[in-house]
């Protein structure tokens, strides 16, 4: 009689941890074939896990991206993020997941990634202010992450894209300015000229 029981309790313990297998599956970030699987916005092969991102909605499904940028585009514009229950991106030192409420990001216009959206992940906010000092960039929560403005260059922050925005308005100022000079001169070479002619 004892074996039976043994049998069992033994496979009530093999279902229970099965069970267990598979909710922390559901749970947790999806498995992602690098060199091999698509970013689900962009189409573009997920190649390096630094700059990889995911998430889980309501119900298990999992969706990942080839970058921060792209998963926050994306669950912007399809309306995700009402339903997302857990989001991770990668250290990018490590190349560990962080659920994206525990991470420290910096953005700014020479973070090289992806779809140029220029942001990256860290796990700890040391790392991230170092590596933001090296490269002049900001170190920023997902709460703001989520609310950067996307343009056609891409995922932005307003700290670095109103600077680009001045410089480049500048540079044009610049540009017309000696335009308008260079032809002022051409003006007054051409009166001289014809002031030449005429004597």
């Amino acid at each position: 009689m004892k074996r039976p029981l043994l049998v069992v309790a033994f496979l009530l313990l093999v279902a229970a941890a099965a069970g267990c297998s598979d909710q922390a599956e559901a749970d947790g970030p999806p498995e992602i074939h690098y060199g091999r699987d698509i970013c689900i916005e962009c189409n573009m092969i997920i190649s390096e896990p630094r700059f990889a991102a995911a998430y889980r909605l309501e119900g298990g499904d999992a969706k990942s991206f080839d970058g921060v940028g792209e998963m926050v585009k994306h669950g912007r514009r399809t309306g995700d993020f009402d339903r997302v229950t857990f989001a991770w991106v990668h250290d990018f030192n490590t190349e560990d997941w962080i659920l994206v409420e525990e991470a420290f990001f910096v953005t700014g216009k020479s973070v090289v990634t992806p779809m140029g959206h220029g942001i990256v992940a860290f796990s700890t906010e040391a790392a991230a202010d170092e590596f933001a000092g090296e490269l002049g960039g900001v170190v920023i929560r997902w709460e703001e992450v989520r609310d950067l403005p996307i343009t056609d260059r891409g995922l932005l922050g307003h700290h670095h894209e109103a600077g680009h925005d001045e410089d480049s308005m500048e540079h044009m100022e610049d540009t017309d300015d000696m335009d308008h000079m260079g032809h002022g001169h051409d003006d007054d070479h051409g009166s001289e000229s014809d002031h030449s002619e005429e004597g």
